[in-house]
Order: C-alpha cells, then sequence, then structure tokens
C-alpha cells in the first residue's frame, strides 16, 4: 500500500495532506479536512458488459471510485478517528440505528461504513439483478450472503474492531467498498467538503489516525481542551 505523508509540516511538499485543530468554539471538539495537493488521478473505466441490467445503469460509462476529489481539492471517503488517549477502561454504548449500505446501480452506497462493535450493518438491493455479498472480515468471522432483487436487506453485526474491512460482490468483480469496526464513537468519514468533526472529547491530548483505502493511513497529535493546541507527528 503506497503510504503517502497527509500532513502538512514546514519545509516539505506532501501529496495528500490532513489539517485538524481543536476547535475554539467548542472545547470538546476536533475539526479538520483532507486535502489531495498532487495531480488530480484519472479514474479508470469499469467493464460491466457482463450484466447487461449493470451496464445500462451507467450510460455515460463507469469510471473507478477509489479516489474521489471535491472541487475544492478535499478528499472524500477518508475515515478519520480517535485512536488513542481515550481511558482505556471506558465503555461506550452501542448505537441502536442500523448502518445502511445499498447496493444500486451495481454499486455499493456510500463506498465507506463506519459501525460500532455490535452495532447492525444491513445492506440492501436496489437493483434488478442479483448480489453476492461478502465481507473479507480478517479480525471477524467472514460473512456471506446472497440477494435476489426485490428481497429484503439482510444485516450482521461484528463482535470485534477491525479496520479496513473490504466488502465484494462475487458477481460483479468491481464492487468494493469498506466497513470499519470501531470500540468508540469519536470517528468522521469525509464527504463532499472534504471535513471532519469529532465532537463530544474530554480534555486530553490524542491521537488521531485518517484512513483511506489507496492512500493508507497517517496519525497526528492534538490537544483538546480551551485552547486550540496541536502537534503533528509523522
Amino acid at each position: 500500500m503506497n503510504r503517502k505523508r497527509w500532513i502538512a509540516i514546514a519545509g516539505l511538499a506532501p501529496a495528500f495532506l490532513m489539517y485538524a485543530q481543536a476547535q475554539p468554539v467548542a472545547a470538546d471538539s476536533i475539526t479538520g479536512k483532507v486535502m489531495y495537493s498532487g495531480s488530480a488521478p484519472v479514474p479508470k473505466k469499469i467493464k460491466m458488459d457482463a450484466d447487461p441490467f449493470c451496464a445500462s445503469q451507467h450510460p455515460e460509462g463507469p469510471v473507478t471510485q477509489d479516489v474521489l476529489l471535491n472541487p475544492d481539492g478535499t478528499l472524500q471517503n477518508v475515515l478519520v478517528y480517535v485512536k488513542a488517549g481515550l481511558p482505556a477502561a471506558t465503555q461506550y454504548p452501542v448505537p441502536a440505528a442500523t448502518v445502511q449500505v445499498d447496493q444500486k446501480g451495481c454499486v455499493y452506497t456510500p463506498r465507506v461504513v463506519v459501525a460500532m462493535v455490535n452495532q447492525t450493518v444491513s445492506f440492501g438491493n436496489s437493483d434488478a439483478t442479483k448480489h453476492h455479498v461478502q465481507a473479507m472480515a480478517e479480525m471477524n468471522p467472514e460473512w456471506v450472503i446472497s440477494e435476489d432483487p426485490g428481497t429484503a436487506a439482510q444485516g450482521t453485526k461484528f463482535s470485534k474492531p477491525e479496520l479496513g474491512m473490504l466488502v465484494i460482490c462475487h458477481l460483479h468483480p468491481w464492487m468494493r467498498m469498506f466497513v470499519h469496526v470501531m470500540t468508540n464513537p469519536y470517528y468522521a468519514v469525509t464527504g463532499k467538503d472534504g471535513t471532519f468533526t469529532l465532537k463530544g472529547l474530554p480534555p486530553g491530548t490524542y491521537t488521531i489516525e485518517a484512513w483511506h483505502e489507496k492512500f493508507g493511513t497517517q496519525t497526528m497529535k492534538v490537544k483538546v481542551g480551551s485552547r486550540a493546541d496541536i502537534t503533528f507527528t509523522e
């Protein structure tokens, strides 16, 4: 995996940058954004001809979704979460809400989701074609289902934390997405504005990590409290 430097440090010219600061308005938050500063990658074309339905959903010609840039140069689908610094004995409640993934246009939507340990993750099928979902877990048991058109969504729970769990469709090899299973609720995934906010943190110094499916991970330290005090690490 190609691990670039994302953190902006004086004197360097990284291709990928992560900016973060303790939010001065809300002393319990960390906010920031992930920037892409290199030449924009050229998406690759996807061949969906093997399934006429899938091909019909993308008349403009489907392309890869592994690197999604916003118009301002920020990067989508980056997980940012608190990796270290929380009290070790703290137990966080499992959210009652279900994390939902849809298969629409023979593409997983969204491409990156986050669930806490033992939170339900559900996969639906909005397509008029069959899908065969496999969560290729390493820390958790693998999970495989088959979903015909029009059938109800099926869900599962993952009992162990796991970063970057790949999910594929055996019938459509271009279909890929990622599930992150966390032990704490301090996480966010960058969207169409490239920003993230981690709310509700007690005062302290935290290691936050950014994860991207193509560019790997990068960590930095942020102090949360009454001041916006920040330390960068490699």
